[in-house]
């Protein structure tokens, strides 16, 4: 994969300005006192490669950290000499702008942008230009219904050991922080495109795969409305587009011939035996359409009675039930009566069958309605229900009837009144030089044949619209499972890729972290890429600097070792922090060299940018140092000064 260093560092601007001399492959190191611009040397280089700080921040007036000759500086940018590869490209942003200008070997200038979102639908954005160089894809990332590009910056989260993000944290902190860039599906993500040797076709392929599901999805809800809208504009059921073709065609062919025969009809001069045959037809039709008016009165009369009939016994079933719910409250309440008991008294008696206590003759099964258990009465409410739901259903099928019997009848008496004019105007007509009548009949039929040419033509429309909505959606079923199938092949083999991956990870991390710190008994890569240290037994703060630093380094040794992502670059900001005495910081400082080793064994390159207190590395690396800010020697001089010199 791609390597990156930097080579030269400028910045540039009306009051201050600094230009580093060249940066070689290896550890180069920065020393100085607190305060005289060790992170500001690694925020120029940060900004300069698209990253956010915010001290630099020209437009955030209420910024707290602000870098005093950088904000209030003028006219002022950052110039990285980079080399990618074998090529070096020179960039240019200025303070307080979205852009980057790229200068390649070829003198061809290139503009990106670093803010996706305001870039232009066809300019470059500088992260995916990055990149592309550095052999990694660009891909999207969906969470829910928002996605994003994992960007340059996002990766830079473990290339970046900066000096402002907790010690007990591992990651850089993200350049915009919220829920979705500092989840752990991101921070999985980054790891596992740098370091992973497959994982960046899974992330590409599963990012193209919900990209497309929700297409997918979306269409499924057009196709869902497509479907409610035609159901309530149209009466029946649509045809496919070629049915309604061919019933076009055949109105089409009925319109030519009812219009030649008004032509015909209206040149030929009346045949009053042809219009009295023409009465007699439309008389014996005008008694079949009476006849079946009469039968369809019957049947109304005949549904009117049961209606009748249905409501009475709903009625009637609706009491019953109130009585028997009210007797079964008394029951349950007061239990003072049996068959057998005197109501007075209450004594027990003797009872003949068929008869009251009084004496009186009674029905027997009425008698002993009141002295069913409590069971009982349930039992009857639940037949009187099941009944009562059974009228009701009738009911509503004879109203349905009824309703549609209403229509036909209608239907029945429009068409006995169109027979009957036409009847009266055939009459008028015998003695008349042409049939009148006879013609606004076929002008009737003209204009019945044309609307229904205008629905069908509507019809035709809406069916290829919903055909092509159809095809739309086989096409992109198609396409999901497709890349479904690619998704679930690539991640067979990503995760069997970063199972060996973490425990080669494990076994690097694990001799690193013993010789930083003596205390250390067990290091490994726990599932979310995170370092578990002697089974997360509580240890002092300070032990968290070699745990994230170690970190860092076997992360580059990895790039070293094996053909991933990780482009064989960190910067590393003073990692002095949380009180960590000055012997054990020299001594983990001394184990970057470790990556030596794997450089020489594959014949391979790297650099490491290291900032740290003045003499905090070990004497092996004194010649690494190609900087120190001391005393009155800051980063950013005044241009004044370097004038006089």
């Amino acid at each position: 994969m791609g390597k990156l260093a930097i080579r030269r560092i400028a910045y540039i601007g009306k009051k201050y300005s600094y230009t580093s001399p060249y940066l070689n492959d290896g550890i180069v190191i920065l020393e100085g006192t607190n305060g005289h611009g060790k992170s500001t040397f690694m925020n120029l280089i940060y900004y300069g490669l698209g990253g956010k700080v915010d001290a630099f921040n020209k437009s955030d007036k209420e910024v707290k950290k602000k870098h005093n000759e950088i904000y209030h500086d003028e006219d002022n940018y950052v110039e990285l000499e980079i080399e990618i590869g074998n090529q070096v490209y020179e960039l240019t942003r200025y303070i307080g702008n979205n852009q980057i200008f790229i200068v390649d070997k070829d003198q061809n200038i290139i503009e990106t942008y670093i803010n996706r979102q305001s870039a232009n639908e066809d300019d470059l954005v500088f992260s995916d230009w990055i990149l592309d160089k550095l052999d990694i894809r660009v891909f999207d990332i969906i969470q829910g219904t928002r996605s994003f590009k994992l960007n340059f910056s996002d990766l830079m989260r473990l290339i970046y050991h900066d000096q402002d993000t907790e010690v007990d944290r591992i990651y850089k902190e993200a350049d915009n922080v919220n829920f979705m860039t500092d989840s752990l599906e991101i921070r999985r993500a980054i790891f596992e495109v740098l370091v992973g040797k497959t994982y960046d076709e899974y992330y590409s392929s599963l990012g193209e795969y919900k990209i497309k599901l929700k297409e997918y999805e979306k269409i499924q809800a057009i196709m869902r409305s497509y479907d409610e809208f035609l159901g309530e504009v149209l009466e029946e059921e649509l045809s496919n587009a070629i049915h309604i073709n061919l019933l076009l065609t055949e109105y089409r062919e009925m319109l030519i011939k009812v219009k030649r025969e008004r032509e015909i009809a209206i040149n030929e001069k009346s045949n009053s035996n042809e219009i009295m045959k023409l009465i007699e037809e439309q008389k014996r039709l005008l008694v079949r359409y009476q006849h079946e008016q009469n039968s369809w009165y019957q049947a109304k009369v005949a549904i009117n009675n049961s209606i009748e009939k249905i409501l009475y016994l709903i009625e009637d079933s609706e009491k019953e039930m109130h009585e028997v719910e009210k007797i079964l409250v008394v029951n349950k309440k007061l239990k003072l009566f049996s068959p057998n008991t005197c109501p007075y008294c209450l004594r027990e008696v003797e009872r003949e069958e068929g008869q009251c206590i009084c004496g009186t003759c009674i029905e027997e099964e009425q008698y002993e309605k009141f002295f069913y258990t409590d069971q009982e009465y349930i039992d009857i409410l639940k037949i009187k229900k099941r009944s009562l739901r059974s009228l009701n259903d009738l009911l509503e099928k004879k109203n349905l009837r009824m309703k549609q019997t209403i229509l036909q009848t209608e239907y029945i008496e429009s068409e006995i009144a169109k027979v009957t004019s036409y009847i009266n105007e055939l009459t008028q007509n015998i003695e008349s030089e042409y049939n009148s009548a006879y013609i606004r009949k076929l002008d009737e039929r003209e204009r019945e044949i044309s609307g229904k040419i205008i629905e069908l033509e509507q019809a035709e429309e809406l069916a290829k619209k919903r055909e092509n909505i159809i095809t739309d959606f086989n096409r992109l079923r198609n396409e999901v499972g497709n890349l479904k199938n690619r998704v679930d092949s690539n991640l067979i083999l990503a995760k069997e890729d970063i199972f060996n991956r973490r425990n080669d990870f494990s076994e690097i991390y694990m001799e690193l972290m013993k010789l930083a710190d003596e205390y250390c008994f067990s290091a490994y890569l726990g599932e979310d890429y995170m370092p578990e240290i002697n089974f997360r037994l509580y240890r002092e703060r300070s032990a968290s600097v070699p745990r994230r630093l170690m970190y860092f380094l076997t992360l580059l040794i990895e790039s070293l070792k094996e053909d991933v992502n990780f482009p064989r670059f960190l910067m590393i900001d003073t990692p002095n922090k949380e009180g960590i005495d000055k012997e054990n910081l020299i001594n983990n400082i001394s184990l970057l060299s470790k990556a030596d080793d794997y450089a020489k064994e594959n014949n391979l390159t790297y650099q490491i940018i290291l900032t740290t207190g003045m003499n905090t590395y070990p004497d092996s690396l004194k010649d690494k140092v190609f900087l120190s800010l001391d005393g009155g020697r800051r980063l950013l001089r005044e241009n004044t000064k370097l004038k006089e010199e």
